[in-house]
C-alpha cells in the first residue's frame, strides 16, 4: 500500500489531476469531496477524455473524468481478498479508508512489488 496518497478534488481542473499524476509519479487519484471519497480519477480516464472534442483541460473537471465506483477497503482487509477483488472487477487500485478518512491506496503495481518480494 502506499501511504498518504496524493488526492484531489472533484472540482480541480483536469490539467491539475495530470500535474498531480507527473509531479508525484503515479497512475491513480483518490478524489475527494469534503475530505470524503467520492470517485477515482486514472491517468487512462484522463487520456481518454482528451481524445473528444472540445475537452478543455483548464476549464473541465475532474468530475468529468472519475469513475464513482471507486473499490474500498478496511486496511485490515486481507491482501488475498483486495487482490481476488481487484482482479475479478478489474480495478486498478482499492482505496484505503480508516474512520472515514483515505489513508492510503493499493495498486496493481502495489501488487507486483508484493509478488516480487515473495518471489525467490
Amino acid at each position: 500500500m502506499t501511504s498518504q496518497p496524493v488526492t484531489v478534488g472533484r472540482n480541480e481542473s483536469l490539467a491539475t489531476a495530470h500535474e498531480l499524476m507527473r509531479a508525484h509519479d503515479c497512475r491513480h487519484l483518490p478524489v475527494l469531496e469534503h475530505g470524503e471519497l467520492v470517485g477515482v480519477v486514472t491517468q487512462r480516464d484522463l487520456y481518454l477524455l482528451e481524445t473528444i472534442a472540445g475537452v478543455d483541460l483548464r476549464n473541465d473537471h475532474v468530475d468529468d473524468a472519475m469513475s464513482t465506483d471507486a473499490y474500498a477497503v478496511h486496511p485490515d482487509e486481507p491482501l488475498d481478498h483486495v487482490a481476488a477483488h481487484m482482479a475479478t472487477h478489474r480495478y486498478g487500485c482499492a482505496v484505503v479508508i480508516e474512520r472515514g478518512r483515505v489513508i492510503g491506496i493499493f495498486t496493481t503495481t502495489d501488487a507486483l512489488r508484493v509478488l516480487a518480494g515473495r518471489v525467490p
